[in-house]
């Protein structure tokens, strides 16, 4: 299992990226700092900032999901956008600017949120760019680290209950950009035999890191996730239409029909002919 370290990214090269980020948010007058794909901070937080300004409280801080949701409760805008290494097709975390907006009208706060976005934009090409030419220089190898398999969360992931997932799918939540995207994907593709490389190249993770932050995010293991999304929908095709229970399987991606039973039964505790007919459902 492997992961891209970003941090060794940053700091590589005499920290050539951290001083130009540095560089360009003190002659911006804006706020520049680098997240990871679990939102938690990569660098320190540059630009100057205003005594008492609420993203100097936030430089203390390393988780910030929910920024972007709280920028008016800070009196502050924000832009991000995502950091992509080509030369592995990965998403590794993203870039991100803000500014104070000290009781500012709506139009200042548009014009702000403009303003970032262009510059956000920029830095994001400056930071693929550069970072292309350090791994070129250095070698991908350095900046992977590499993990041995963890036998206590390989077992935690075969303690997942298929009979809790469809009750805990119904409440999930997560802000991470992300896991959403790979929820939208995964949602609209149920009629596909996707696998966990497949929907983590879709969101430009590694399989190792994206089957982890899944599982934070969600509670649920990508596999169980999938299958859980695609018994639900089994369940409302059997109420609702006249489609044989082999049809259904077909529809929803699986492989023989014994094995989508198997799994109906796992997670609603019925035979999927059973379900159909009973009338307590």
């Amino acid at each position: 299992m492997e992961e891209f370290d970003l941090q060794s990214l940053l700091s590589s090269n005499e920290k050539m990226l951290i001083h130009l980020l540095q560089s360009y948010a003190q002659t911006n007058d804006v706020a520049v700092f680098v997240l990871g794909n679990d939102d938690h901070l990569q660098t320190g937080i540059f630009g100057e900032l205003s005594e008492g300004s609420t993203l100097t409280k936030m430089n203390k801080m390393t988780d910030l999901s929910k920024l972007s949701v709280n920028k008016y409760k800070y009196k502050i805008e924000y832009a991000d956008a995502p950091i992509r290494i080509a030369t592995i097709n990965q998403r590794v975390g993203k870039v991100c600017v803000a500014q104070d907006v000290e009781n500012g009208s709506g139009s200042d706060h548009v014009n702000a949120m403009q303003r970032l976005q262009t510059q956000v934009t920029y830095l994001k090409y400056l930071i693929e760019n550069v970072s292309k030419l350090i791994i070129g220089n250095r070698g991908l190898d350095n900046f992977i680290v590499k993990y041995a398999m963890d036998v206590d969360e390989a077992i935690g992931d075969l303690k997942d209950s298929e009979g809790e997932a469809l009750q805990q799918i119904k409440g999930m939540s997560t802000s991470n950009e992300s896991i959403i995207s790979a929820i939208e994907f995964i949602d609209s593709n149920l009629d596909k035999r996707l696998t966990l490389d497949q929907v983590s190249n879709k969101v430009y993770l590694s399989d190792y890191y994206f089957s982890k932050l899944f599982k934070r995010e969600t509670g649920l293991s990508f596999s169980v996730y999938l299958n859980a999304r695609k018994i639900q929908k089994a369940m409302i095709l059997l109420k609702e239409s006249d489609k044989s229970v082999q049809d259904i399987s077909d529809a929803l991606g699986f492989t023989r029909l014994s094995y989508f039973s198997q799994t109906f039964k796992k997670y609603t505790g019925y035979a999927p002919t059973k379900y159909r007919t009973d009338d307590n459902n």
